[in-house]
């Protein structure tokens, strides 16, 4: 298990072996955009990494694929990563602006 500290937010959470950035986030109940349900075809879910790139599992084809079509846009930004299909292997920190919890509905 490690842990994943996100910024601008300040919110840190758990991530299980295995489990990607945006179902990690998605369990914690916090709100992180993605268009495509997490198959990688939206690229709305990228975030860029603050800390060791080697912190996360290594690219797939498919995730490659997608953030080359962004690349000259989110290079300025640092490495990037979809959150759809990276995983976390040791604690991390990443930058993803409008992630936030979950509000419940008012009674």
């Amino acid at each position: 298990m490690a842990r994943l500290y996100i910024e601008p937010a300040g919110v840190a959470l758990q991530v299980e072996d295995g489990e990607t950035v945006l179902d990690a986030a998605t369990r914690a109940g916090l709100l992180w955009r993605s268009l495509c349900g997490g198959h990688a075809e939206c690229r709305t879910c990228f975030f860029t990494v603050r800390s060791e790139p080697a912190a996360f599992s290594p690219m797939a084809r498919r995730e490659k694929d997608a953030l080359a079509l962004v690349a000259p846009t989110l290079a300025a930004l640092g490495p990037a990563r979809l959150a759809c299909q990276a995983r976390v292997t040791e604690d991390a920190v990443i930058y993803k602006v409008g992630v936030r919890a979950l509000q419940s509905p008012a009674s």
